[in-house]
C-alpha cells in the first residue's frame, strides 16, 4: 500500500517501475527525486545535523592538523544506534523496501553515514572509488546505499557522479581515499566512458550499489554539502574478518552472519 502524509503522497518501492528496477540493475545506480518532502525533509535534516553537532566535540581541535581523509568530509558513521531521532529514518522499512526492491533481495541496515563536505577545505574531493571493497563481507555484490541531499548537492558543493555499469567488473582494492590511487588503472577500458553527474535538490536521492564507481568533487562554496547515507546488505551476510569499525567490538568469526539487532531487517520480501 502506497505510504501517504495529508499533504502529498510519499515515494515509496510502490511508486517505482520495472524499467526503474532494469535501469539500476543496467547502470548500478538510479536517481529519485523528492524521496523527502515537506515536514519529513526538514525531521530528517535536523535530525541528523543536530546528532552530528552533538558528536562533533570529539573531533580534533580546530587548530590541529586533520589528515587527508579528515579534511575530505566531517564524517559520523552508526548515528542511529546512539540518536532516536535518526533511528526512525534508518530503520525504515519505507527506504528498506526500495533498496530490496532495486536489488532483489530482503535487506538489513549495514550501517548510516552523515557525509558533511565541509567549506574552505581546499581541494577536499572524494575520489573515485567503490564501497564495498571496506566492508567486512564475504559477498559484496548485492549491497546498496541510498544517498540523500539534505539540502542541494551541486557540482560546486560536491554532488556524486557515477560510471554506469561499473558495478558488474567485481570487487577491486578499496581506495586510499586520503592518498588515493587512480581506480581507473584496474579498468583502463572504462577510461574513456563519460561520468553521469547527478546533482540533487535537497530531498532527493541516489541509490547506488556498492561495487559502481562513483565520485564527489570538492566544496567550492561557503556553506556546509549536508548528505547522509545509509548502506543496506542482504539478509544472510556473512562477516569476512575485515577490520572495520562497525565490527570492530563485536565477537565475531569469519563466516558469522551479519543479523540480529544491531543489523535490523528493513524490508518485506524481496520483489
Amino acid at each position: 500500500m502506497l505510504e501517504t502524509d495529508p499533504r502529498t503522497k510519499v515515494f515509496s518501492a510502490d511508486n517505482i517501475t520495472q524499467a526503474q528496477v532494469d535501469e539500476y540493475r543496467r547502470n548500478g545506480f538510479i536517481q529519485f527525486d523528492s524521496v523527502f518532502t515537506g515536514d519529513e525533509l526538514q525531521e530528517i535534516r535536523n535530525a541528523v545535523t543536530q546528532a552530528v553537532e552533538a558528536e562533533k566535540s570529539e573531533r580534533k581541535p580546530s587548530t590541529d592538523i586533520l589528515s587527508p581523509y579528515e579534511q575530505i568530509f566531517l564524517q559520523k558513521v552508526n548515528l542511529w544506534r546512539r540518536h532516536e531521532a535518526v533511528a526512525k529514518f534508518v530503520t525504515s522499512k519505507r527506504l528498506g523496501n526500495i533498496a530490496a526492491r532495486l536489488e532483489g533481495h530482503v535487506m538489513r541496515v549495514w550501517h548510516d553515514q552523515a557525509l558533511f563536505k565541509e567549506p574552505d577545505r581546499g581541494n577536499n574531493k572524494t575520489p573515485w572509488h567503490q564501497d564495498s571493497p571496506y566492508w567486512p563481507h564475504q559477498d559484496r555484490w548485492r549491497q546498496t546505499t541510498i544517498w540523500i541531499a539534505l539540502q542541494d548537492a551541486t557540482p560546486e558543493n560536491g554532488c556524486l557522479s557515477f560510471v554506469a555499469g561499473t558495478h558488474t567488473l567485481g570487487n577491486f582494492p578499496k581506495i586510499d581515499l586520503g592518498n588515493p590511487q587512480d581506480i581507473f588503472d584496474y579498468a583502463p577500458h572504462i577510461k574513456p566512458v563519460k561520468p553521469q553527474i547527478r546533482p540533487l535538490r535537497a530531498g532527493s536521492a541516489t541509490f547506488h550499489n556498492g561495487l559502481t564507481f562513483h565520485y564527489a568533487g570538492p566544496n567550492k562554496t561557503t556553506a556546509m554539502r549536508e548528505a547522509f547515507a545509509i548502506i543496506y546488505m542482504p539478509d544472510g551476510t556473512r562477516f569476512d574478518a575485515m577490520d572495520h569499525v562497525v565490527t570492530e567490538p563485536m565477537h565475531l568469526t569469519p563466516g558469522d552472519k551479519l543479523q540480529g539487532e544491531l543489523f535490523p531487517l528493513v524490508s518485506d520480501t524481496a520483489s
